[in-house]
């Protein structure tokens, strides 16, 4: 990690700190003056892209996402919120290989294991989702989320007892209406 001189890691903090007080457009103006001073620099760029984020500008976000992974390919931190970002905008295709890579460098993160069973079932993958669901919850065997996703694909791939088991355990109840499953 490059080093940074007092002053220039004195406005990084305050540049930070009007990120974490929703003061995007400040965060912004500072984090850029930095960039330009020390280009390439990874916790200059992800700030950047939360500051985007927090102004829903997408776009943006990717772009600085995509520059810190070209700088650190391995950046588990990096490689996670571009597939959140990703997974948050329904862009569910796009983020499973993103997914994949994180789960490749560490395959003992639940919330990221959710987040690809979720992106499978959204895309439509049937098989795919079964297997992977199937191998998560040998390691998660509690995660209601990945429960939930593997009975409704079970469900979808006409599976419906074992579905319905998974729903069940994921959420207490299930209740019949008519011809309509209700997960309570």
């Amino acid at each position: 990690m490059q080093k940074i001189d007092k002053e220039t890691e004195k406005k990084f903090l305050e540049a930070e700190s009007f990120r974490n007080n929703d003061e995007f457009q400040k965060a912004i103006d500072i984090f850029e003056v930095l960039l330009k001073k020390i280009p390439n620099f990874p916790p200059i760029l992800h700030n950047l892209a939360l500051c985007h984020i927090g102004q829903n500008n997408f776009q943006e976000a990717e772009k600085f996402y995509l520059k810190c992974l070209d700088i650190e390919p391995v950046s588990i931190l990096s490689i996670n919120n571009l597939a959140k970002l990703y997974f948050s905008n329904k862009q569910f295709k796009k983020a499973l290989p993103i997914l994949k890579k994180s789960l490749l460098k560490n395959n003992n993160q639940e919330d990221i294991t959710e987040i690809n069973a979720i992106c499978l079932f959204e895309s439509q993958l049937k098989e795919e989702t079964n297997i992977f669901c199937s191998e998560a919850l040998k390691k998660f065997s509690q995660n209601r989320v990945i429960k939930f996703t593997y009975g409704k694909n079970l469900l979808r791939s006409n599976k419906h007892s074992e579905g319905l088991k998974y729903l069940k355990e994921s959420s207490g109840m299930i209740e019949f209406e008519n011809k309509d499953v209700r997960i309570i």
